[in-house]
């Protein structure tokens, strides 16, 4: 089914790229449907830009854009922050927030769209999945749908005549995915190839690896933290996620904490696991994977961002300091105050939701971290027996986040079970937490063997 509009003044030619050979008006997904509606919608307004957008779309060369370098974060470690930092730099197609995060999500669960469909149906698509955070038409920094829809039928009339297998590869849409939003924007580039910034955020292995086979050169940049405050902070953060989904998604709880731990909050396991496994390269990457500390963001923007534009290839230019996201300034909200760009305050350690004995775990369990990070430990540590045996000493205590957990259980779960009379699910509770802390020790243990190996090797820093 193709979309069809005439284009005032009529040349076939015009008439022709505003017909895109479009199948989503069938295809039952909501965000699909909607992103069919929105297009269908706009379609007269995209009409009347389409020749400014197919100008600007001639200071690019999409298909020549093989360079991309991949954006991940470890926990709350300001991968937003140095995304704004990128924003705006005429060397760089970047998407902003997460509205990138779900690309290799969408071409998984629709193989079968054709380059045009995925570029109608994507905008629309993460904004249903992500909220706010992944939209592209709405929120803080959108971009015009019209002008957007005019960019891809800017790219249509110039590649329409290109071969199927050619145009419905994974690296042509997100080529060409990034570019209509270049176009979009209206921004010249500084080049006719800039360098794609993926913003995929939390480390995926099998994402990270897609990417490299669509972008054999392409690189990672993780933003770390002071360990200590990163598992503070990221708790915090688990607690959000989870008492979200339990309340607005709940069938999505099991696919985000197992299907054991689905039946109860588990923002402490969730916080020690995740973090844990994702302060590594992803698998075989790591000559090609560098991180950059939070706290550099905050307290030297303008040192760490020369040298990440070093890294990356691009001139250094002052708007790397400046946060924003489609230009406009990125407000970074936390609890009743506000800012935006570098916020010194913000990179000092932080430790609400962790007692004493915790923070002496993290230190002798993340040592090496610790270590390659440069951030500050007790020198005591640096013996490998001493570790280990602070480890052992305090790997049977409860964290003080298991302890919350258990509060927030209660609070969150169990009182409204005990008045809809779910008895076996309060009595069940205290077998759960027995079992979180079993896990919880095994775990704790198989990483610490693993950490004091002499080839364990944490991120490396710029």
């Amino acid at each position: 089914m193709s979309a069809v509009v005439s284009v005032d003044g009529g040349s076939s030619e015009a008439a022709t790229t505003m017909q895109l050979p479009l199948g989503l008006r069938r295809e039952t997904d909501e965000a699909l449907q909607r992103a069919y509606r929105s297009y269908v919608d706009q379609l007269p307004a995209a009409a009347q830009r389409f020749e400014p957008a197919r100008q600007r779309l001639s200071h690019y060369d999409a298909p020549r854009i093989t360079q991309a370098v991949s954006l991940c974060f470890w926990g709350r470690s300001g991968s937003w922050l140095l995304q704004s930092y990128l924003d705006g730099h005429e060397h760089l197609l970047i998407l902003p927030r997460n509205a990138g995060h779900q690309l290799y999500a969408f071409l998984l669960e629709f193989p079968a769209l054709s380059v045009w469909d995925r570029l109608i149906a994507y905008p629309l698509y993460t904004e249903v999945r992500e909220g706010p955070e992944g939209a592209l038409f709405a929120g803080e920094s959108p971009i015009a749908a019209a002008e957007y829809y005019a960019a891809v039928h800017a790219l249509y009339s110039l590649y329409r005549d290109q071969a199927d297998a050619w145009l419905n590869s994974r690296r042509r849409f997100i080529q060409f995915l990034h570019v209509a939003y270049g176009v979009a924007t209206g921004r010249r580039p500084g080049t006719a190839t800039p360098l794609i910034i993926y913003c995929q955020h939390w480390p995926k292995d099998e994402y990270a690896q897609r990417f490299v086979e669509d972008f054999p050169g392409g690189r990672f940049i993780h933003t770390i933290r002071d360990p200590i405050s990163a598992v503070d902070s990221w708790y915090e953060r688990q607690i959000e996620l989870q008492t979200f989904i339990l309340e607005h998604r709940p069938h999505l709880i099991a696919d985000y904490l197992g299907p054991i731990s689905s039946h109860y909050l588990d923002p402490s396991g969730q916080t020690i696991r995740s973090l844990l496994r994702a302060d590594r390269a992803h698998s075989g990457l790591e000559a090609v994977t560098r991180a950059v500390r939070f706290e550099d963001l905050h307290l030297a923007p303008e040192a760490i961002m020369r040298r990440v534009a070093d890294w990356l290839g691009i001139p250094y230019r002052p708007c790397l300091v400046d946060s924003t996201f489609n230009g406009a300034p990125y407000l970074h909200r936390s609890g009743n105050t506000s800012w935006i760009g570098a916020n010194p305050s913000n990179a000092e350690r932080r430790a609400r939701n962790l007692s004493a004995a915790d923070r002496w775990l993290l230190f002798a369990l993340l040592h090496p971290n610790f270590m390659r990070w440069n951030y500050p430990s007790p020198k005591i540590l640096g013996r490998r027996w001493v570790r280990l045996g602070v480890i052992a000493a305090l790997l049977l205590l409860p964290m003080k986040m298991e302890f919350l957990n258990i509060k927030l259980i209660g609070r969150r779960q169990l009182l409204p079970a005990i008045r809809r009379a779910r008895i076996m699910y309060v009595c069940g509770a205290p077998l759960y937490v027995l079992l979180r802390r079993l896990v919880m020790i095994v775990f704790i243990s198989s990483q610490a063997r693993l950490r004091s190996r002499p080839d364990f090797r944490p991120l490396q820093p710029l």
